[in-house]
């Protein structure tokens, strides 16, 4: 793909630049790169050594060059033949750009530090963290892995629900939309693959007719019914806090979330099971019948 990429020196440190090359070139071929800021000399050599067509020297602010910046970007997605544009800048000036961008239906990726304000984060159509693509650790706040999970659980439902397996690159785009800055490598992990594979419960990841690469629906119910009774008997088919039962299958099934089956309370999951009800409000217990069921069997068993 065609992209171009804007780079604001005001907020992006000279150093960082080769390594936003290196990210861009992984999938797309860029054919336009200019820079903008108010000191440029510190980046002349990274820009004489990375072909970077400008290296603008743009008044005596960062508003100058911002505004510089945002012309270019206008004047190269109307005139140009670029379909994808990148944008490295953690200043939120560019807010009012983005939302052009957006109007006119053109792809913009932003990467920016971990530390930009979150409104420039959610207000972009994808934003990468700049200290991640360098090979660091991701500081900003982001979903938890089990939010993520669920929501890779239930855009699978989904599509299993009409007879499909869902691709890893529809479920890639569905949580794009709704996180902007997701990244697997924010988590620690190279592939979505791999990252479903760990931490997604009641999932398998497939390869399709293609070659690429599914998600299939696994019913695992029962063995997660069959844990919670057995932990709930041997604690003398009473806990006090419905929380330990949930944290012990946390521990057990990797990526455990009550949303991957369908319930967003503790209180809602735990009734689903037909041998628990809730004891005092908050605890668990088996049921009477199930109770004298088993000791029947082992008093049968017994004699």
């Amino acid at each position: 793909m065609r992209a171009a990429l804007y780079i604001d020196c005001g907020s992006i440190k000279a150093e960082d630049i080769p390594y936003i090359y290196e990210e861009i070139r992984k999938t797309d071929d860029l054919v336009i790169s200019k820079m903008f800021g108010v000191e440029m000399k510190d980046i002349a050599e990274i820009a004489e050594r990375l072909r970077i067509q400008n290296n603008m020297h743009c008044g005596d602010d960062q508003t100058s060059a911002l505004v510089a910046l945002a012309v270019e970007v206008m004047a190269d997605a109307v005139g140009e033949d670029v379909q994808k544009i990148y944008i490295a800048t953690g200043d939120l000036a560019v807010l009012p750009l983005l939302d052009k961008l957006k109007l006119m239906r053109t792809s913009v990726v932003v990467i920016g530090p971990c530390g930009a304000d979150r409104a420039l984060i959610d207000n972009s159509e994808k934003y990468t963290y700049l200290e991640v693509i360098n090979g660091g650790e991701c500081t900003a706040e982001i979903p938890s892995v089990d939010e993520i999970a669920g929501r890779i659980y239930s855009v699978s439902s989904y599509y299993n629900g009409m007879g499909e397996d869902v691709k890893l690159e529809q479920v890639y785009k569905s949580l794009i939309r709704r996180y902007p800055d997701f990244d697997v490598r924010n988590y620690g992990y190279t592939h979505l693959s791999t990252f479903v594979k760990k931490n997604v419960s009641g999932v398998q990841v497939v390869n399709d007719d293609c070659g690429g690469s599914c998600i299939k629906i696994v019913d695992d119910r029962k063995n997660i019914d069959d844990f919670a009774y057995e932990y709930v008997a041997g604690r003398g088919y009473t806990i006090d806090d419905m929380a330990e039962l949930i944290d012990a299958l946390r521990e057990k099934f990797p990526g455990f979330a009550m949303e991957n089956y369908g319930y967003h309370t503790d209180y809602g999951f735990i009734l689903s099971f037909s041998r628990f009800q809730i004891w005092e409000n908050k605890g668990i217990k088996m049921k009477r019948s199930f109770k004298l069921s088993s000791r029947s069997d082992e008093e049968t068993e017994e004699s």
